[in-house]
């Protein structure tokens, strides 16, 4: 599988004078990881598609209402750390991109973490999305949680200072034009939840644009077929739809 290393393990023969080299497969494992009040279920389509393809993975699920996304991005930090597979893989949707990212301001150079190999977000809201800034106020808070605030768009948001991955990094976006009926407030082309030049990291290796809305995303086949593209090849650019 092209999301494998080798790794070269030796041995003493029966003479005890040469080496027998022994070559293994490296150990990979693909998160899968939900949004914003999303849930297991929601993400399992893209899941079973990776397991047929051979991957290990886990539908990845957290609390995202209650719980603070600093303390989801250890809780994930601690959890890969822990299961120690060689390489480590992503595919997130919505703010689970954010959970990605939070994950990453515990990585420490003088720490052993696995190899994080590629990701794939959808429809990330990485630059926060619009909708978080009329929703970000202290009464909605006791009923939507903290997280709707980390997503505002100022350039001071919690969205904006989270550190940006380093590794291959192909992003799903999805657009339903300028204005399209469900949201009619936001500006440019969005999916009614995340508009396009919000969910850019800056370094991201592609972007890639469907026609989608926002929560229907995961369970387009042509998504989980572009997801499973990029994770053995680290490209959309060659995808042909079957």
């Amino acid at each position: 599988m092209s999301s494998c290393k080798f790794k070269i393990k030796f041995k003493f023969t029966v003479l005890g004078l040469a080496f027998l080299p022994l070559v293994t497969f490296a150990s990979h494992k693909v998160y899968v990881i939900h949004g914003y009040g999303g849930f297991a279920l929601q993400m399992e389509k893209i899941n079973k598609g990776l397991m047929k393809n051979g991957y290990i993975t886990e539908n990845h699920t957290y609390l995202s209402l209650s719980e603070d996304l600093d303390s989801l991005g250890h809780d994930l930090y601690k959890k890969v750390k822990e299961e120690n597979f060689d390489t480590v893989s992503f595919v997130t949707h919505s703010m689970g991109a954010l959970v990605v990212r939070s994950m990453h301001q515990y990585l420490s150079p003088t720490e052993h973490f696995p190899y994080i190999f590629r990701i794939v977000m959808l429809a990330p809201p990485n630059k926060g999305t619009e909708l978080a800034n009329g929703l970000s106020n202290p009464a909605l808070k006791y009923i939507l949680g903290t997280n709707v605030e980390h997503m505002r768009t100022d350039s001071n948001s919690y969205a904006n200072r989270l550190p940006v991955p380093t590794c291959e990094t192909g992003i799903i976006a999805g657009i339903k034009g300028t204005r399209p009926w469900f949201n009619p407030f936001m500006k440019e082309d969005n999916d009614g939840v995340v508009s396009l030049s919000l969910t850019k990291l800056g370094n991201e290796k592609e972007l890639v644009i469907i026609n989608s809305t926002h929560a229907l995303m995961t369970q387009q086949n042509k998504v989980i077929k572009l997801i499973i593209y990029f994770m053995k090849t680290g490209s959309f650019k060659n995808y042909k739809s079957k």
